[in-house]
C-alpha cells in the first residue's frame, strides 16, 4: 500500500516538473521577447576593447550583430583620411599632413581611365574603335601624318615592365570619330619613364593646360545632318563626360572641344552649317568656341607639343544612334542632354503649351512625303480637329537653332519621316508626341533612340504595303534600297488614329 501510494506521488511530481520546465521554455521565448536572449562576450587587449552582441527573438525575429572597436590607430569620424606615411610623403617631396585631392599622383605621372573595349588595357589594338579614355597629365604632339597623333604617357623610370604589361607602346588604341573608325584620325602612345626626382629630367617641369580638353574628328564631310550632329557628336561627347568620375559634374565652361577639322575647312555650304551647328548645340559641353587642334599648336609657346591634365579622346559607340546596347541605362542622361541644351538657349525645358499643335514636316529629298498637302487638308476639314493649329514646316535653313528649339516648344503632335530630320523633335515639349514613320518593310530605324525617351510619346507609322509609298519613275525598276527613294504616302485611316491616341494621351497626362 505504502509502496503504491509512493508510486503514484513520484509519477505526479514528475509530472509536475515537466510541465514547469515546458512552462519556463515557453516563458524563455515569448515573455522575454524584448530582452530576449543575450550572449556578449567582451574582453580587453591593451587599449582595445571588443564587444560582440548577439540578439535574437522568436516569430517577430530581430537579429543583431555590433562590433565595437576603440583604438588609437582607428578613426570613426569619417571625415578624415589615412594620413601618408612620412616616407611616402617625403618620397614624394609633399607634407605628410597636406591636403590632397585624387589627382595627386597626377602631378608626377600619367594616368588613364577608359571604357569599352579593355578598359585595363589600352594597348589592345582590337578594341580601340570601341573606346573611351580619360588621361590625367599626358602631351599630344603631331607626327609627319596629319591624321596621327602621338600622346607621351609619363610613367615611373624605375617600372621597366610597364610597356609590356598595361601599355604597349606605340600601339594606335583610339579611334576619335564616330562611325568612322578607319577613316578619321588615331593616337599612338609612346611611353616616355620620367623620374621626377631628378632635377635634370626635361619633362620635370611642363607647362599643363589645367581644364578639361576632349578631342574629338568632328562633322565629317557629307554629315551635315543637324539629327546626327546632335545625336552622334554632342550628344557623343555628353555623354563620355558623364562616363568618369572626374568629369561627371563638371561644367560647360570647364570643357574645350578640339577638333581635328575646323569649319572653314569644309565648302561653302557645308562650313555655314558647320558654323551654325557647332555655336547652336555645342554650348551642352563646352562654353568655349569649339577650336582646331592645330590652332591650339599653333598657338602654344612650344607648337610641337601640348600637355594636358585632363584629355579626353575616343568617341567609339558613345553616340546615341545606333548603340542600342549602350543607350540602356542612359534615359536619365538623355534627359538631362534635352534640359541642358534648351537652358543653354534659354529656353524652359519644362514648358507645356495649353493648345494643341500639329506640325507636318515637308522634307524634301529622299524620304519625303508624297501626298502631305493632300493630308494638311484632311486634317483641316475633320470636324474634330476644327480647333486645332496645324502648320507646314518646309525648311529649317532660315532659322537659327534658338528659333527651331522656340518653334518645337509650341508643338503638341509632330508628324515626321524617319532619319536624321526626325530626331529634331527630341526637343518637344513634354506630354507631346512624335508619329514618325518607317521605311517600307524595314524595322524602325532611329529605335536605339526613341525606345529610351521617357518625356515624349513616340508612335511609328509602319509601312507595310506597296500602295503606302512611291518610287520616282527613274527608279521605278531598278533594284534599289527603299530606305534611300521611296517617297511614303499617308493614310488618313491609319494616321488618324494615331493622332487621336496623341490628344487623348496628352489629356489624361495633365489631369
Amino acid at each position: 500500500m505504502m509502496n503504491e501510494i509512493a508510486t503514484r506521488w513520484f509519477s505526479f511530481a514528475l509530472i509536475l516538473i515537466i510541465a514547469t520546465i515546458l512552462l519556463l521554455s515557453y516563458n524563455g521565448y515569448n515573455c522575454c521577447g524584448n530582452i530576449a536572449h543575450m550572449l556578449s562576450h567582451q574582453f580587453t587587449t591593451d587599449n582595445t576593447t571588443h564587444m560582440v552582441s548577439h540578439q535574437f527573438t522568436k516569430d517577430n525575429t530581430t537579429h543583431m550583430l555590433s562590433h565595437q572597436f576603440n583604438n588609437d590607430n582607428t578613426s570613426n569620424s569619417g571625415s578624415s583620411g589615412i594620413s601618408l606615411p612620412p616616407s611616402f610623403a617625403s618620397h614624394y617631396s609633399v607634407s605628410k599632413d597636406a591636403p590632397l585631392s585624387n589627382d595627386a599622383l597626377n602631378l608626377f605621372y600619367s594616368s588613364f581611365q577608359c571604357v569599352n573595349g579593355n578598359p585595363g588595357d589600352i594597348g589592345t589594338e582590337g578594341s580601340w574603335k570601341e573606346r573611351q579614355c580619360i588621361f590625367h597629365n599626358v602631351c599630344v604632339q603631331r607626327s609627319g601624318s596629319s591624321s596621327l597623333y602621338i600622346a607621351d604617357y609619363f610613367y615611373p623610370a624605375s617600372i621597366t615592365s610597364l610597356s609590356s604589361t598595361v601599355i604597349r607602346a606605340n600601339s594606335t588604341f583610339l579611334a576619335l570619330r564616330h562611325g568612322q573608325p578607319d577613316g578619321g584620325s588615331k593616337i599612338q602612345v609612346r611611353l616616355v619613364p620620367l623620374n621626377h626626382s631628378n632635377r635634370s629630367d626635361p619633362n620635370r617641369n611642363l607647362h599643363y593646360l589645367n581644364e578639361t580638353y576632349l578631342m574629338y574628328q568632328i562633322l565629317a564631310d557629307g554629315d551635315m545632318n543637324f539629327g546626327h550632329v546632335i545625336f552622334d557628336d554632342a550628344f557623343g561627347l555628353y555623354a563620355i563626360l558623364k562616363q568618369f568620375r572626374a568629369t561627371e559634374y563638371n561644367s560647360p565652361n570647364k570643357n574645350h572641344v578640339l577638333v581635328f577639322r575646323p569649319c572653314e575647312d569644309f565648302s561653302k555650304y557645308l562650313s555655314e552649317l558647320c558654323v551654325k551647328f557647332t555655336k547652336g548645340i555645342f554650348p551642352v559641353v563646352t562654353s568655349h568656341p569649339v577650336r582646331s587642334i592645330d590652332s591650339l599648336f599653333n598657338s602654344s609657346v612650344n607648337s610641337n607639343r601640348i600637355c594636358f591634365r585632363e584629355l579626353v579622346a575616343g568617341q567609339g559607340a558613345a553616340g546615341a544612334i545606333g548603340w542600342e546596347p549602350e543607350n540602356f541605362n542612359r534615359g536619365q542622361i538623355f534627359s538631362n542632354f534635352r534640359s541642358d541644351l534648351l537652358l543653354a538657349h534659354q529656353i524652359n525645358p519644362n514648358i507645356i503649351p495649353k493648345q494643341h499643335h500639329i506640325l507636318l514636316v515637308n522634307k524634301k529629298g529622299r524620304r519625303k512625303f508624297h501626298n502631305l498637302h493632300e493630308i494638311y487638308n484632311k486634317i483641316l476639314s475633320t470636324p474634330r480637329y476644327a480647333e486645332i493649329k496645324v502648320t507646314i514646316v518646309d525648311d529649317f535653313r532660315n532659322l537659327t537653332i534658338t528659333q527651331q528649339l522656340q518653334l518645337f516648344q509650341t508643338v503638341t503632335i509632330a508628324i515626321s519621316p524617319c532619319g536624321g530630320i526626325s530626331m529634331f523633335f527630341f526637343f518637344l515639349p513634354r506630354q507631346s508626341a512624335l508619329i514618325v514613320t518607317g521605311y517600307p518593310y524595314l524595322a524602325r530605324l532611329e529605335a536605339p533612340l526613341w525606345d529610351y525617351i521617357t518625356h515624349l510619346n513616340i508612335m511609328h507609322y509602319q509601312i507595310q504595303s506597296k500602295d503606302e509609298f512611291i518610287l520616282r519613275p527613274e527608279h521605278a525598276s531598278l533594284p534599289i534600297p527603299l530606305r534611300n527613294y521611296a517617297d511614303i504616302i499617308l493614310k488618313t485611316e491609319k494616321l488618324f488614329p494615331l493622332i487621336d491616341k496623341a490628344i487623348i494621351a496628352s489629356a489624361m497626362k495633365s489631369s
